[in-house]
């Protein structure tokens, strides 16, 4: 199945090397960037040599954030060689480098909404904690184990244990890590990307790699100019997208506020002060910091709150807790540990050491190391301000000194993350997008959201958009759970490249529920089987084949909140649902799989299956019009009573269903329905 191995050489190369070799680069090693003093020192000057080292893989993967890390597993797991690409010498995107290892997930999360591999990197977390860490008999016990008992998530973790956990699910099978490494030139010919090339800043190296196919999976869409694919930055205006909340203009400037975050660990002794950064007074008075948060009462929430240090209050779901600050996302409660986490430790990432003077997007490398620059020097001052000059809760003056600043939690010199936490990157103008209206409640009344038959994975998350230095008020919307459409992963024009992270075709706010970690994560799977797929048969697959794919590999297609990844008819099921031959419950998300299969809903499916998708009227007038199924001697169909494989006249099927292949003939359950309706046996 394609070239397995890594094939390197040295060569002189082709007429388009001759060219490069005259030209000059000028990159930024994001993860250099300083806090004080002249950012230029992390820019890096390239001189294409006469010589650059090649690398042929069947798939290039750019970025090992959450996407890349999901797709590089989805397309190495099928036998073809991957080279993965990462910036930061940590694996991990937003869950590690980017500083957010409190997870932004859904209310269904520990038993449904994720990919069966998300699931497993869940997993893997919590036992890395009860085998490297000396937790609390309670704690170990705790299936649903959470180290830092915050309130944000019901996962928060150091960023460190999320590397060391993804290094080994990349183990096997393995693909071709390249850290500390970033593409800055794009060669592509047509319709074909033929090769990349990118800067080893630890070796001082360029390297140009050969793929077959290429992934975007950076935390900005680097790849989405580099390839010239058309791409869109910034919010649209309502008359492009028809969303209510969008603004009456577009403004490439509107792009969600970025973070840099940092850790904290509550010790009762006095800590070291951090340092005051330059114009502090400024920032301060830009920022407004504050442990105040608005939640809007037109939404049905509670206004302004304010938010006090410490505690331990009982958290309100959905993630609105007004739990105290600290431990909103504490990653390690010391209460969890008989030893070696005596004091409280906690990620700091609040919506006031936001960063939304300027966007991140389409800069230059010189000006974009200054943006960042300014960033962190906006968190060091909220740092600063958290041990200095916040009001104490009890009254007895100004600032927390006993709250110490962690850089060893981010492995950084400052204490930063390692790569900002971008919330909007650029988006592909695909041949599919997602708009407010597709997902809202407002808009969409059902339990779900809208149904998008070539879904490839699902998500749940708030419209959360933090704002904008373009005059934007930040707003939440509640949503739906919605799926992922393949239509908003494909380019217009036919490409072997994909977007495989947040720079999927969605707009401004609804990328605000699509950047969540199992989210990106599910959009990366997705991308990698369609890479994949289309390696295997030289072109790109159709939405059946990648969902086939997609659900044998514990991929959710359709939102159910009691259908567990690892469930044994969780393929049957997920794709009975979308090709609606599932019953479906009018009012909630159960697919409970057990359930009896009444004749009505038999009725549905079976016009279903032979391409008649209509309500239970209609299917009930077909399947009697056409002597599929029988009313009884009184011309009553009984539409609730069980339905037993008996009731289908099959011998008037054509083409014939699958064979039944149960020894039970009913009543028939769900799960049964499902399986074989679409051939697939647990």
């Amino acid at each position: 199945m394609g070239r397995h191995s890594r094939i390197e050489s040295l060569v002189l190369g082709t007429a388009l090397t001759a060219v490069l070799a005259a030209q000059q680069y000028t990159i930024l090693d994001i993860q250099k960037v300083p806090i004080t003093g002249n950012a230029d020192q992390a820019l890096v000057h390239i001189s294409m040599p006469p010589r650059v080292r090649e690398i042929s893989c069947d798939v290039l993967i750019a970025g090992a954030g959450m996407g890349g890390i999901a797709a590089a597993l989805s397309v190495s797991g099928r036998g073809y060689s991957v080279c993965l690409t990462e910036e930061t010498d940590w694996v991990g995107g937003q869950a590690t480098a980017g500083g957010v290892p409190a997870l932004d997930e859904n209310r269904f999360i520990e038993l449904a909404g994720g990919t069966r591999s998300y699931m497993e990197f869940r997993g893997r977390i919590r036992d890395w904690y009860r085998q490297n860490r000396k937790l609390t008999p309670e704690a170990a016990a705790r299936e649903n184990l959470n180290p830092g008992s915050c309130y944000v998530s019901p996962l928060c973790f150091e960023p460190k244990a999320g590397v060391e956990v993804l290094e080994k699910m990349l183990r096997n099978p393995r693909p071709s890590l390249f850290p500390r490494t970033q593409i800055f030139a794009i060669d592509r010919r047509g319709a074909v990307i033929d090769s990349a090339l990118a800067w080893e800043f630890d070796r001082r190296e360029a390297i140009r790699f050969r793929p077959r196919f290429v992934l975007d999976a950076t935390e900005m869409g680097d790849l989405l100019p580099l390839a010239k694919v058309p791409y869109v930055v910034g919010s649209e205006a309502k008359s492009q997208t028809g969303e209510p909340d969008a603004a009456a203009d577009p403004s490439p400037a509107c792009v969600q506020s970025f973070t840099y975050p940092f850790v904290l660990e509550r010790d009762a002794a006095v800590t070291p002060r951090a340092f005051k950064p330059p114009d502090y007074d400024r920032i301060v008075a830009r920022q407004g910091f504050s442990l105040r948060a608005y939640y809007p009462p037109e939404l049905g929430w509670r206004g302004w709150f304010q938010y006090h240090m410490f505690g331990d209050d009982p958290p309100i779901p959905n993630n609105m807790s007004p739990g105290p600050f600290f431990s909103w996302r504490r990653l390690l409660a010391a209460g969890n540990f008989a030893g070696g986490v005596p004091h409280d430790v906690a990620l700091i990432n609040w919506p006031h050491q936001d960063y939304a003077a300027e966007s991140p997007l389409d800069r230059t490398p010189g000006d974009l190391a200054r943006i960042l620059q300014r960033a962190k020097q906006t968190s060091q001052a909220f740092l600063y301000w958290l041990q200095n000059d916040l009001p104490r809760d009890d009254g007895s003056g100004r600032g927390y000194p006993e709250l110490g600043l962690r850089a060893d939690v981010m492995d950084t010199a400052d204490g930063m993350s390692k790569y900002p936490y971008i919330r909007e990157s650029r988006r592909i103008v695909a041949r599919g997008r997602v708009a407010e209206q597709d997902i809202i409640e407002d808009a969409q009344p059902g339990p779900r959201a809208r149904l998008f038959e070539d879904s490839v994975g699902t998500g749940y998350y708030m419209v959360d958009i933090h704002p904008c230095g373009a005059n934007e008020s930040g707003r939440m919307r509640m949503p739906r759970p919605f799926q992922i459409p393949m239509a908003a992963l494909l380019p217009r024009d036919p490409l072997n490249f994909l977007p495989a992270g947040k720079n999927i075709g969605v707009t401004h706010l609804t990328n605000g529920a699509f950047r969540l970690h199992p989210v990106e994560w599910n959009i990366g799977e997705a991308a990698g089987t369609i890479a994949s797929l289309w390696l295997a048969r030289g072109g790109m697959p159709s939405a059946l084949e990648v969902q086939a794919q997609l659900a044998a590999r514990g991929v959710p297609l359709f939102w159910f909140d009691d259908l567990a990844a690892d469930y044994p008819a969780f393929a049957a099921i997920q794709l009975a649902a979308i090709r609606g031959l599932y019953p479906l419950d009018d009012t909630g998300l159960h697919a409970s799989p057990d359930a009896p299969v009444t004749r009505s809903e038999a009725a549905v499916a079976l016009a279903a299956f032979y391409g008649k998708r209509s309500g239970k009227k209609a299917a009930i007038e077909l399947v009697l019009r056409e002597g599929w199924m029988a009313a009884d001697h009184r011309n009553w169909f009984h539409p609730d009573l069980p339905f037993y494989w008996t009731d289908w006249r099959e011998g008037k099927l054509r083409p014939p269903l699958p064979p039944l292949g149960f020894h039970r003939t009913g009543p028939v359950r769900r799960w049964e329905l499902a399986a074989r309706l679409t051939g697939r046996r647990p």
